[in-house]
């Protein structure tokens, strides 16, 4: 499954660039906060709060 992880200031551009990179359905989901200091935001290298990541399921 794809995932764009993103910061509060650039989650915004995470979910347009999803969109527009072909995710049929956008999930927006909160980073584990045990993972908050060595997961970094896709934009600008800053701790990542939040990851989306394609919803869609060829198997349903």
């Amino acid at each position: 499954m794809e995932q764009i992880y993103a910061c509060q200031k650039d989650v915004e551009e995470a979910l347009d660039d999803a969109v527009y990179s072909g995710f049929e359905l956008p999930i927006l989901k909160p980073v584990n906060p045990v993972d908050n200091g060595t997961v970094k935001c896709a934009y600008c290298q800053e701790p990542a709060i939040y990851m989306v990541e394609n919803g869609y399921s060829s198997t349903i």
